[in-house]
């Protein structure tokens, strides 16, 4: 009797043990490949590239500044010492696109958790009082979106760059971020909206719930999926933000930029050495892809209206 009930228990199906938590992460990401391959292409895209910017310094053969002088503008070699070239100075270019990935996903994650928590605090907020506070915040934000937001980023990096004790990518992080907020709060604004007149939010209310219990157990657990799938596709225009920026002069100088390769290096010298207009391009081109296909699937499988929709 003892061994029948252990086997019922082990093996029934009332009684079957749950997976350990290792086991249940590769099931799930078997079905986000099934259900959504080009979003799980995406999220391989997307741990490639923070892989190469957390073991940079293992994986680069030699330091980002090393300089090689025999050797300046070679070209394409997989099999050699610089397998994908170098620039004018003979620094290897492998080494430095992996050290700008740092730069990249620093700034990308940086400002996007900037923006995304100011935008959730001035959304859910400004949409759930609602009244005067919703007219005044809202009428600010607009005044916020209309200021041209790359005029507005390349002042503020023009005066941080004449500061020596500014880091200019945690300036960049900044600036980004804190531009990023009044578009992203309207979103969230207009989730808090769909659901301030819900039953379980009346049933709080009638229960005496204070304001502050209703937006952190009601409102935020409802808009956290949307901030996660706005928070992934914004990483793809913060990392162009970024390397639009180091492209026009005002990235990090004296550190490997995929921006900063492709205005100095790339433009002058891509004719004799195509690689150092086309890696650095091809780098910031697959991170936005990645970020981008990735927030979309992520998005179809987090909201439940789009649960039916076919495979992307």
């Amino acid at each position: 009797m003892v061994t029948s009930a252990a086997s019922a228990l082990d093996f029934g199906p009332i009684g079957r043990r749950e997976r350990a938590l290792p086991f249940r992460l590769v099931f799930g990401l078997g079905r986000f490949a099934r259900r959504k391959p080009l979003g799980f292409f995406g999220l391989m895209l997307v741990s490639g590239l923070i892989f190469s910017a957390l073991f940079a310094t293992q994986l680069a053969p030699f330091s980002p500044e090393k300089l090689d002088l025999r050797h300046p503008l070679q070209g394409l070699d997989l099999t050699g010492t610089h397998p994908l070239g170098t620039d004018k100075t003979g620094r290897d270019i492998l080494s430095r696109l992996l050290y700008g990935a740092r730069i990249s996903l620093k700034v990308g994650f940086g400002a996007v958790l900037i923006s995304s928590t100011g935008a959730v605090l001035v959304g859910v907020v400004s949409g759930y009082l609602g009244g005067w506070v919703d007219k005044i915040v809202q009428r600010l934000v607009d005044a916020w979106q209309a200021m041209p937001g790359l005029i507005i980023l390349i002042t503020l990096m023009g005066i941080a760059r004449r500061n020596e004790s500014v880091d200019i990518v945690w300036a960049m992080v900044l600036a980004i971020g804190f531009l990023g907020i009044p578009g992203a709060s309207r979103v969230y604004r207009s989730q808090v909206l769909s659901i301030k007149q819900a039953p379980y939010v009346e049933a709080a209310r009638s229960l005496g719930a204070t304001a502050p219990r209703i937006i952190l157990k009601c409102m935020l657990p409802n808009v956290f999926p949307l901030v996660m799938v706005s928070a992934t596709t914004a990483l793809g225009g913060v990392i162009l933000a970024e390397a639009s920026l180091s492209f026009l002069g005002f990235g990090p100088a004296g550190k490997p930029s995929w921006g900063q390769m492709l205005s100095i290096d790339g433009r002058d010298y891509m004719y004799r050495q195509p690689g150092l207009a086309i890696w650095p391009g091809l780098c910031i081109g697959t991170a936005v892809f990645g970020f981008n296909i990735f927030g979309d699937a992520l998005r179809d499988v987090l909201d439940p209206r789009l649960r039916g929709s076919g495979r992307r």
